[in-house]
């Protein structure tokens, strides 16, 4: 009983953890994609001048 209980445990943890992580994510890529809406146009020009360093 003490190995299904600890089993049990990790499982609870680890979809925990990994909807924890899922959430996070996108948060932050919900935040970004309504910063890109607004800057987009420096985006791209940051991401050419990128380029014609290279």
């Amino acid at each position: 009983m003490e190995f299904l209980e600890k089993l049990i445990i990790l499982v609870v943890l680890f979809l925990g953890v990994t909807i924890g992580t899922a959430a996070i994510i996108g948060v932050y890529t919900k935040t970004v994609r309504e910063q890109d809406k607004i800057d987009n146009n420096s985006i791209i020009l940051e991401n050419i001048n990128l380029f014609d360093w290279i």
